[in-house]
């Protein structure tokens, strides 16, 4: 298979699995916010995350599938729920607040 193809088929595929993490977000995060299940939008995730392994196996194998496709569905479902407020992120204390005097409560 020519390179140029392969290559068009992983930025397809680089699509569909982003667009199925943020679906897998959006699926949870209506889970908890006590609404019921979403059928639609599951379905939605599964066939774009579907679309993304199709495009996967002929342009990288089919170890490109968890390789590619399993970190992209990641990362896009962290950057996803993270922005509709599922969870949050935090970072350790920056130097300046490592280096500060505690507070004393009185």
């Amino acid at each position: 298979m020519p390179f140029l193809v392969r290559i068009v088929l992983l930025a397809l595929a680089l699509v569909a699995y982003a667009a199925g993490g943020a679906a897998l977000a959006i699926v949870r995060s209506r889970g908890l916010d006590g609404t019921r299940h979403d059928a639609g939008m599951t379905a939605v995730a599964l066939s774009l995350t579907a679309v993304g392994a199709l495009c996967t196996i002929p342009g990288a194998g089919p170890f490109g599938i968890p390789a590619f496709g399993g970190v992209t569905v990641w990362a896009s479902y962290i950057i996803m729920a993270q922005r509709l407020g599922v969870f949050h992120v935090q970072t350790g204390p920056t130097e300046e607040e490592a280096f500060e005097e505690p507070h004393r409560h009185a």
